[in-house]
């Protein structure tokens, strides 16, 4: 079982990405709704405010809960998705896929990224059909899956990291917020994952594989 939250980017990677497993608990935000009802997946909660879609009534009808926020707001619809998130039993120990969140508003997209720092305890990935992209917390042992070609990290607050059998190796070094020498690392070869250890600090992963890998 994971949590599956589908935002509403104008990039829709969701319809042609997600492999349904009738056991995942499925939340959609303003239009993202819209996905689901495309592959007529009914969410367990729909929320937002939703002012980008004129199908309120379709979702209302369609999803088994709806929840409807005022426009005037401090919270994304994506935080209200996770605050949601976190009062669910055993949220701790799933995976929490996020997508169409990415590929819009950049202001949007960098807000996301400030979500996985401050919920940083949750497993959540922030996906599309190229990028995966992740929060480390200290103490994490991480492997990058050999579906990905290339991988790189920034820190959230300085973190000491260590990267093996990778092609840009650190071996206990601290990463500052503002350094980007970090980018643009790679597996040394396909057959074996790149591992991360952080051993302070916490730090972003971005990794990203290429539309042949997407296809196979």
């Amino acid at each position: 079982m994971k949590i599956i939250i589908v935002a509403n980017s104008p990039e829709k990677t969701f319809i042609h990405q997600y492999h349904l497993n009738p056991s995942d608990y499925f939340i959609g935000l303003d239009g993202g709704n819209m996905a689901l009802y495309q592959r007529q997946i009914r969410p367990d909660l729909a929320l937002g405010d939703f002012d980008s879609t004129d199908a309120l009534e379709k979702i209302q009808a369609f999803a088994y809960q709806t929840k409807i926020y005022p426009s005037q707001k401090n919270e994304t619809d994506l935080e209200l998705a996770l605050m949601h998130m976190a009062s669910l039993p055993g949220a701790l120990y799933l995976d929490i896929e996020v997508y169409d969140a990415l590929g819009g508003r950049l202001d949007h997209e960098y807000a996301s990224y400030r979500l996985l720092a401050k919920y940083k305890d949750y497993r959540i990935h922030l996906l599309n059909v190229h990028n995966h992209i992740q929060y480390l917390s200290e103490g994490t042992r991480y492997q990058v899956p050999k579906v990905y070609q290339y991988f790189s990290i920034f820190a959230d607050m300085d973190a000491v990291v260590t990267i093996e059998h990778a092609a840009y190796p650190l071996q206990e070094v601290t990463l500052h917020r503002e350094d980007t020498y970090a980018v643009s690392n790679a597996p040394l070869s396909s057959s074996r994952e790149a591992k991360l250890t952080i051993q302070s600090g916490g730090i972003f992963i971005f990794m990203y594989k290429s539309m042949s890998t997407c296809i196979q």
